[in-house]
């Protein structure tokens, strides 16, 4: 069903209104708005007094579809929650609307923003236009007063929640969405071929946020830096269609810039980029933690711990086998041989890193932090299913507590870093 919801003042006056090229008379602007709107039904919202004084104009036009809705003054916010209701209550899920803010109160276009914005969120409602009979600006124009669509800003909302939703816990998918509904349509590209570049930049900017959303979401850290060095240059290039097509989205790409930029390196997995590379993994460990993304926090900071050692021991740091199995099991040996008073002592397993790792004078530091995060692991991988969980606040309490000690590891045991933050 499509709506028109308007509102009417106490007073009526003629004007003309131009609308697309072509003017319409109306001594109130719904009166207009019959005349070029298509709709199911339009809902008048009227005060009692302006039910006497304004409606009748347009229950003269005989108009079955126009109906009457009658709303309190809005002297006090109660009576604008009861306005709100009012109104949000005859519109159904999924209809199509056309907001009308020419009459009523000066706080009527406030309210309207919001009734757009509700709608969208909860009802599914789209927004066809919000309507502006700019009766004011008439004088200027041979008494001729344009209508102005405003309904592009209601748009900005979604670009202000979904930027603030990517940047604060690193969900990009919205905003890649709407990114993606901002590329030209297939008759567009067609009947205008100079706007092609701009379906391959919108295209390119959506990829790129998921890119570091979904890296990001299942503990990619190398992933994370190689798509936040991308990102950046991606967002510069797109610069000039974000102004065309996603204009909100123009002011707030330099906020997701500044936001993942932290995270960029170029090729994370030379050689001579590994210290700098784990230096970064810190900071994803402890962006995790500050968004509650406890699970990837520790699991992060679980692989943390064994690279930072595969760096100091010389060992390949993206071999499972022979490079990172022999610093696990010698980090495992020594907290093996911590706990072997215990009834079911664990095995030890030789490694040629057990020398190198009992010389450290960080060992025992280390021990008692790899049983920590690996206890921490544990209980996170089996859900809970066992005796005595730990609560989901104590487990992010706890791996909060463990931070301090891998930035203190990480001044301990890594090259100083040689690159700013």
């Amino acid at each position: 069903m499509k709506q028109i919801i308007t509102f009417l003042g106490i007073n009526a006056k003629e004007t003309i209104y131009s609308f697309e090229g072509k003017n319409y008379k109306g001594n109130v602007f719904p009166e207009a708005l019959q005349q070029f709107c298509d709709y199911d039904s339009m809902l008048v919202c009227v005060t009692s007094e302006a039910k006497d004084k304004t409606f009748p104009v347009l229950n003269s036009l005989g108009d079955a579809r126009i109906q009457a809705v009658t709303i309190p003054k809005g002297e006090t916010t109660e009576e604008m929650w009861e306005t709100f209701k009012i109104i949000t209550d005859k519109v159904n899920d999924n209809d199509s609307v056309v907001f009308d803010i020419t009459h009523g109160l000066r706080s009527s276009p406030f309210l309207i923003f919001l009734f757009a914005a509700y709608l969208k969120a909860a009802k599914n409602v789209t927004i066809d236009a919000i309507y502006y009979g700019a009766w004011e600006l008439g004088s200027s124009n041979n008494g001729i007063a344009p209508v102005i669509d405003l309904s592009e800003f209601i748009g900005m909302l979604d670009w202000l929640t979904a930027t603030e939703r990517f940047v604060e816990i690193g969900d990009g998918q919205a905003l890649a969405n709407l990114l993606k509904s901002a590329i030209p349509s297939g008759v567009e590209l067609r009947d205008n071929p100079d706007s092609r570049p701009l379906r391959s930049q919108l295209n390119k900017a959506a990829e790129a946020i998921e890119s570091i959303s979904l890296a990001l979401n299942v503990t990619r850290p190398i992933e994370t830096m190689k798509s936040a060095t991308q990102l950046e240059e991606t967002l510069k290039q797109a610069a000039l269609s974000f102004a065309q097509r996603a204009k909100p989205f123009s002011l707030l790409a330099e906020r997701v810039v500044k936001e993942y930029g932290q995270f960029a390196l170029e090729d994370p997995t030379d050689n001579a980029a590994l210290a700098e590379n784990l230096w970064l993994q810190l900071q994803m460990i402890n962006w995790y933690i500050q968004r509650d993304r406890v699970v990837q926090a520790v699991t992060l900071a679980r692989e943390w711990l064994i690279s930072v050692l595969v760096l100091r021991f010389g060992e390949l740091m993206f071999d499972p086998k022979k490079g990172r199995k022999p610093v696990e099991d010698t980090i495992n040996n020594a907290n093996n041989a911590v706990q072997k008073g215990r009834s079911s002592p664990l095995p030890i397993t030789p490694s040629r890193c057990d020398e190198q790792f009992a010389a450290l004078p960080e060992a025992d530091e280390l021990v008692k932090v790899w049983s920590q995060m690996t206890e921490l692991r544990n209980d996170i991988a089996h859900v809970g299913m066992n005796l005595n969980p730990k609560t989901a606040s104590k487990l992010k309490e706890k791996v909060e507590s463990l931070y301090p000690q891998l930035e203190k590891l990480g001044q301990q045991l890594l090259p100083q870093r040689t690159t700013t933050e």
